[in-house]
């Protein structure tokens, strides 16, 4: 169900209820498949009989409506996807996070001049003292990664031991790699706690199409962050087989702090500001 925490101005809205908003702002009827999600918002008070919403709502609908900037994070992680991201509007800015296995996700207005810390936070950036390893690039294919997730959904964790050497057998076999790169990569692997994707888009200035940036960066644990080079963001569509390279770089909490505040566009790359 959707809701309002009025002493921190955050909704917590789902897909059917966005869609509404959306038919609204067009002032379009409401599609029949979002009858429910209108009821749904009337119920918890945030619009009227007459399907105004109320003011509260007003500026995170224009800006989801209007966006300037969108920022989109999908992570991936043992207990599925969860998307999270934010929404830069002319006259607001949201930070939204999802939860695993729920519809909703949490809407929270905040200033630009947070918004890398609140990105960072989205996606749970923290220092744990990691080191740099003996091989601090990893060099092989996409398959042999994938080869690598395929033994352990077969034989599981439970057993560590038995796993690791599973999945160090099969990253040899598909990805021709050798010590020192091969342990690194095993343990990577098995401390993998998940991998997150974030992208940034924006219509640029010259009107010439829309500016797309992008990072997938791997979170293993108390083995730090691992950036990925290669395949390098933004992927499109069909442009990765088995045979892409894969390449992972150990990279430093400061230093993913600033590869997220690169994704975002200077202000003399955004178009100017639209009226309403």
């Amino acid at each position: 169900m959707p809701s309002f925490d009025s002493a921190r101005e955050r909704f917590r809205l789902g897909p059917a209820h966005l869609g509404v908003l959306g038919c609204f702002h067009q002032e379009m009827p409401v599609t029949a498949d979002l009858i429910n999600g209108r009821k749904e918002l009337r119920d918890a008070g945030l619009i009227g009989d007459d399907d105004a919403v109320i003011p509260e709502l007003a500026d995170l609908t224009h800006a989801l409506a209007e966006p300037i900037v969108l920022v989109h994070i999908e992570m991936t992680g043992g207990q599925g996807t969860t998307n999270h991201g934010a929404v830069i509007g002319n006259d607001a800015c949201y930070v939204y996070e999802g939860w695993p296995g729920e519809p909703e996700s949490e809407y929270v207005p905040t200033d630009l001049s947070t918004l890398v810390w609140s990105l960072a936070r989205a996606v749970g950036l923290r220092d744990r003292g990691a080191k740099p390893p003996a091989a601090a690039v990893i060099t092989t294919t996409i398959g042999a990664m994938d080869a690598g997730f395929v033994a352990l959904a077969d034989v599981g964790t439970d057993d560590v031991e038995k796993a690791a050497e599973r999945l160090r057998a099969a990253l040899a076999a598909e990805g021709g790699l050798a010590d020192p790169e091969l342990t690194v990569f095993t343990r990577l692997l098995l401390q993998l706690n998940g991998n997150w994707r974030m992208t940034a888009a924006w219509k640029n200035r010259e009107g010439r199409g829309t500016d797309i940036r992008g990072i997938t960066v791997l979170d293993c644990g108390p083995l730090g962050y691992w950036l990925r080079e290669h395949p390098a963001e933004p992927i499109l569509p069909g442009t990765v087989t088995p045979d892409s390279e894969l390449r992972l770089v150990f990279t430093e909490v400061p230093r993913v702090w600033e590869l997220i505040t690169g994704l975002l566009p200077r202000l003399d790359r955004l178009p100017a500001a639209t009226k309403r």
